[in-house]
Parts: C-alpha cells; structure tokens; sequence
C-alpha cells in the first residue's frame, strides 16, 4: 500500500497518477496479468476533497491501463483512527457521529 507524502491537492492528485502509471508500466513490464487495487468507499461522492477526487483519478489511470483489474472500495483503515479521532476532538471531547 502506498499513500501520498502531502496532503494538499495538486500533490495528492500528481503522486497517485503518478504512482499509478509507474506501476501500471513495471506490471506490463512484469507480465502482471491482474491488478487489484483497495481504494476508498464513496470516494466517489466527495468531490470536495482533493485527497477523493485524486483517489478517483488513480482508479481512472487503472481502468485505462489496459491491464485486466479489480478495485475494491473498502472503509477507511485502522492506521487513520487518530487522525478521524483528532479531527473531531472540541475542547478534550472526542465527538463523532454514530453513523445509525
């Protein structure tokens, strides 16, 4: 798994086309003859998030590679807890929604 180094949105969409291009390309060169990639649920309809619409645009890069793939669109994973748990604390209280 890789992620980007920076957060901001012209860095974030570069290195994930990038990163998908390189890898597209060392995979042909490889004779990969599958490529599975786990990417984000909903990433899709957050076009407001730079970190979202780079994620889309890494899957696009995949789709037009020409090599057969599969995405698999999960839930965030456990290593962005604390930044989740961060981004919600208000004066010590952690508050976030219940998703019911």
């Amino acid at each position: 798994m890789t992620n980007a180094p920076s957060w901001g949105d012209d860095e974030v969409l570069a290195f994930f086309t990038t990163s998908a291009r390189n890898q597209a390309e060392a995979e042909k060169a490889a004779g990969v003859r599958h490529h599975l990639a786990v990417t984000i649920v909903n990433a899709d309809t957050m076009p407001d998030s730079g970190y979202m619409r780079a994620k889309v645009a890494q899957e696009q890069v995949i789709a037009e590679s020409g090599i057969p793939y599969t995405i698999v669109r999960a839930t965030q994973f456990y290593e962005f807890l604390s930044m989740i748990a961060g981004a919600s604390t208000v004066d010590g209280e952690v508050r976030v929604t219940t998703a019911a």
